[in-house]
């Protein structure tokens, strides 16, 4: 008889015998027996959560029966049940206090449910003991492994790979092991040995692969590495790829009818570029910034290229005649990308006109209406919108998060479309069955963005708003809201949008943020009580060297004094304390802070003396927060509409004398701030005289001119006029 034929015949009888023991275990509940051949048969039949509850039944019976709690551990290992698996072997090993058995699979249920510390100690424990087979004690070696590069200890996992490799040579698993933890260590070299005998492994071969052209984008071997690269798209699917390479990204679900990034090796040199930035690691800045006209030829050429993304860029001090080609780059790539799809759509994008008395119809569009920056400096803004004269349409990209942020813009708009999940095509039809006047886009290039909608031309007028400090180099967005002083005249050029000035600042703020009132103290914030307490609550990201060579300096200048900063990582700050040993600073100077709640973070603001903004890419929220609680924040404007976001606010606010032009003037007004209490005192109370009187704090006051400005646009668009800069004048201040 044939084995399929045999198991077709099992399986009959199986389910007779199923039947069988459910009437027996029905007619007596009392036989043990009964009930675990049950599980044993609903086990067989693939069915574990049926076996699992036959099981309970013996359990109820025979209460700790080892070999019973044996037999659940199996199936709860089978439902990956992890925490029950946790309490079963804790009733085990009480009983059973040598099984190692029961042990690992403790350790195991400790990782999943990423508990990492605790399964390293149970780890740890088993390969204390002496009587461990040897392929006991290489399954505990192989998570010892595993949870080592979790915690980022890669030396220590490297140490137990090689013993893996001691115990058994040329295991694979192992030598894998190896390769990774040597590649994460930036030893390259010894990472590329042995890996062509991995790569012929049907079973390790994708991340064997993988490790190879990481190892040879670390030795700037980028010709072989991109050889590499189109063998492996070749051969794999993008999403599975792009989750090794940019898994941050990959985890914000592409659309399925989205534009793909490709991935080169000069763009995966700069993705880690990046992702050390984000760890104040600015051990290959130097290198990396004279390269980077060659470096982002990529970007030109390919057009759309993971770690040359135009946002990424923002960081740099970079020519922006170069960021405006690489947007322009994207921008092009993304238009290509959607012409089938405008063609399929023609019937479907219909402009709209606008008839005598017809509300002017704004949609927004953002993945950010949420718990997140935008949505903090946003809020308000749909609740005080003229409805009279303007529908307001929310268009989600993302999934609510159930805050504040999210229900209060959605009932502050007219409508709120939701369009996470769908296809481009879906939420392109969406959006278009609304008739839009003006499409306004939140994010840019930034996060979530889906910047295929804009491309297809949904309104008539498109604009982009707040979210994006750059330009978009899209002729499917010709305008950008701006203010002269984000914006002047001389960096214009740097930009294929024509602003749209606001006669104060450009971001919005909420004059109705809550601060938390609980008392809190410098000590309980982990602050000295007397000390000048500096501050700069940017992303770690917009940390470069220079600006922190500064605040060294000012450290030095001011002996009582702190910089309190956010921390993000254990690695950054590690690294950034070095920075600061190495310039002559104690280390435990700097401060680190963790990520709370808005309104906790906004009362904790409150403790410092002085915000101090970074320059290439300077505060924008952040100092928002800042200035909103009555911090001054000092800030010197740059040469980027990224660095000078910082000084549109203070500008709005008549506090211009906080903003200076040069590092010797921020070092020495930084200085003078911690020496003249007056002075200090000064800004502080013209600032809280201010902050609710003029835009942009005054959120009334604001969307009367962003209004304004609409209309400016619509008024445009009716005449027939190409783009032009508009300049929307004030009217006083609400």
């Amino acid at each position: 008889m044939q084995p399929e034929a045999q198991a077709a015949l099992r399986q009959v009888w199986l389910k007779r015998e199923k039947a069988r023991y459910q009437q027996a275990t029905t007619a007596n509940p009392q036989q043990a027996a009964a009930w675990r051949k049950l599980s044993q048969i609903c086990l067989e039949l693939g069915d574990p959560a049926a076996a699992l509850l036959a099981l309970d039944e013996v359990l109820a019976l025979q209460p700790d029966d080892p070999h019973i709690l044996v037999d659940r551990l199996r199936i709860l290992m089978i439902l990956q049940d992890h925490a029950a698996i946790i309490a079963t072997a804790d009733r085990l090993l009480a009983r059973m206090p040598d099984s190692v058995e029961v042990g690992l699979c403790r350790m195991e249920a400790l990782h999943q449910l990423n508990r990492p510390k605790e399964a390293l100690a149970e780890c740890e424990h088993w390969l204390g003991r002496s009587d461990l087979t040897v392929v006991q004690r290489m399954r505990a070696l192989a998570f010892q492994v595993v949870l080592l590069t979790v915690l980022e200890r890669f030396e220590e996992a490297l140490a137990a790979a090689e013993e893996g490799l001691m115990l058994t040579p040329g295991e694979p698993v192992f030598q894998l092991n190896r390769a990774e933890l040597l590649l994460r260590l930036h030893r390259y070299e010894p990472a590329l040995a042995n890996l062509d005998r991995l790569l012929n492994l049907p079973d390790l071969r994708f991340k064997a692969l993988c490790i190879k052209i990481q190892s040879l984008v670390g030795l700037q071997r980028f010709d072989a590495a991109d050889h590499l690269l189109r063998e492996a798209f070749a051969e794999y699917p993008w999403e599975q790829l792009a989750n090794v390479f940019d898994p941050r990204r990959v985890q914000r679900a592409v659309p399925v009818d989205g534009l793909h990034k490709r991935f080169t090796a000069r763009g995966l040199h700069l993705l880690w570029f990046f992702q050390r930035q984000a760890e104040c690691d600015w051990s290959d800045r130097d290198a990396v910034l004279a390269d980077i006209n060659n470096l982002l030829q990529d970007a030109l050429r390919y057009r759309y290229v993971a770690g040359m993304e135009p946002h990424r860029l923002l960081s740099l001090p970079i020519d922006p005649a170069l960021q405006r080609a690489v947007a322009q780059a994207q921008a092009q790539a993304i238009a290509a990308h959607v012409v089938p799809l405008r063609a399929a759509l023609t019937s479907t994008i219909r402009w709209p006109d606008r008839r005598p008395g017809e509300r002017l119809r704004v949609g927004y569009v953002s993945g950010d209406f949420r718990n997140h920056a935008t949505a903090h400096l946003a809020r308000k803004l749909f609740q005080v919108h003229d409805h009279s004269r303007f529908e307001i349409i929310g268009y989600s990209l993302w999934p609510g998060d159930d805050s504040r942020y999210w229900h209060d813009i959605v009932n502050g708009c007219d409508r709120f479309v939701e369009l996470a999940g769908l296809s481009n095509a879906e939420a392109a039809a969406r959006i278009a069955q609304d008739q839009v006047h003006i499409l306004v886009d939140l994010h840019g290039y930034t996060g979530l963005a889906r910047p295929e909608l804009f491309a297809l031309k949904l309104a008539p007028i498109q604009v982009s708003f707040l979210g994006y400090p750059g330009t978009l180099g899209a002729d499917y967005i010709p305008y950008l809201i701006a203010d002269q002083t984000v914006l002047p005249d001389w960096l214009r050029a740097g930009f294929t949008e024509q602003p749209v000035y606001l006669p104060d600042s450009y971001q919005v703020n909420d004059d109705e943020q809550p601060v938390a009132a609980t008392g809190l103290t410098r000590v309980e914030a982990g602050l000295p009580e007397r000390a000048f307490v500096y501050c700069c609550f940017n992303g770690p990201y917009k940390i470069e060297p220079t600006v922190f060579a500064v605040w060294m300096r000012i450290l030095r200048q001011v002996p009582k004094s702190v910089l309190w900063l956010l921390t993000d990582s254990s690695r950054g700050e590690a690294n950034l304390r070095m920075a600061a040993s190495q310039q002559g600073v104690d280390s435990e100077r700097l401060i680190f802070a963790p990520r709370l709640p808005k309104p906790d973070h906004l009362e904790r603001l409150g403790l410092a003396d002085l915000f101090l903004d970074t320059w290439v890419l300077g505060a924008h929220t952040t100092a928002s927060d800042a200035l909103w609680v009555g911090l001054p924040v000092l800030t010197r404007a740059g040469g980027t509409f990224q660095s000078r976001v910082c000084a549109s606010l203070l500008t709005a606010l008549g506090l211009t004398d906080l903003i200076v032009e040069n590092d010797q003037n921020y070092e020495a007004l930084a200085v003078a701030a911690a020496h003249q209490s007056a002075h200090l005192q000064a800004w502080r109370e013209r600032l809280i005289a201010q902050r609710l009187i003029r835009p942009p704090f005054a959120t009334s006051g604001f969307a009367r001119q962003i209004e304004q400005a609409f209309d400016a646009l619509w008024a445009l668009h009716q005449a027939g006029d190409p783009p032009k800069a508009l300049y929307i004048q004030s009217h006083g201040h609400d």
